[in-house]
């Protein structure tokens, strides 16, 4: 799916052999915690890549197996890091089918992103298109957004991941499009929209993957 790209596979835990009960008791979900197996098991394989990150105190690139990245990805986030110099979380996906929330100038406000869904005609018709561009994206101050793709996270950042997110209880986070309304967390993707506000966290645009965010087939959203 990525040929050429630089990639560590690490195995993903299988939600559906989790000891609930041992992962309250090590802080890791809270009681009732209302997430499906596959939920749980995407929640865990990213803490544990988050405690991975903290213990080797290098900054980590982040994917789900279902990620089509850019070839030269490598290429164009090292140097975008190093000018960012101070940051916790950077996005360089999100789920195009959901708006995303941007941090604007005005405190209390959000400015919202959101545009036709390109993924399926990525990863179709335009994907050697999409291999072939050599834009380098912006990285602007992000609020809230679906998808957990692809993304690097710095050693302090994984620290404030872990601080503010666990024990994971399900609280919903704000709706971009409607602050007033709440969006229903059923996975990590929506806890850490819950706190990328208070985060250095950033996004890519343009993006620099996408995935094949096929709902029927996801183990999120069916147990």
């Amino acid at each position: 799916m990525n040929p050429g790209l630089a990639i560590e596979r690490v195995a993903a835990c299988d939600g559906r052999l989790l000891d609930r009960g041992l992962c309250e008791r090590k802080g890791l979900f809270a009681p009732g915690l209302h997430y499906s197996a596959g939920a749980c098991g995407s929640a865990v394989s990213h803490i544990m890549l988050w405690n991975d990150c903290i213990t080797r105190d290098v900054p980590v690139h982040i994917a789900e197996d279902d990620a089509v990245i850019r070839p030269d990805f490598h290429d164009v986030a090292a140097p975008l890091l190093d000018a960012l110099g101070d940051w916790d979380i950077v996005l360089w996906s999100h789920n195009d089918n959901w708006p995303v929330g941007l941090v604007p100038p005005v405190p209390g406000t959000v400015s919202v992103l959101e545009g036709t869904p390109l993924s399926a005609l990525i990863l179709g018709e335009a994907y050697p298109i999409f291999r072939a561009f050599r834009g380098m994206p912006a990285l602007v101050p992000l609020a809230s957004a679906a998808g957990l793709g692809l993304y690097s996270v710095s050693p302090q950042g994984a620290r404030k991941l872990l601080r503010r997110c666990l024990p994971l209880s399900g609280q919903p986070a704000r709706y971009a499009r409607d602050l007033a309304q709440t969006w229903r967390n059923t996975a990590l993707d929506v806890e850490l929209s819950r706190h990328y506000a208070g985060l250095r966290a950033f996004l890519a645009v343009p993006v620099m993957a996408v995935m094949i965010n096929d709902e029927t087939m996801s183990t999120i959203l069916n147990p």
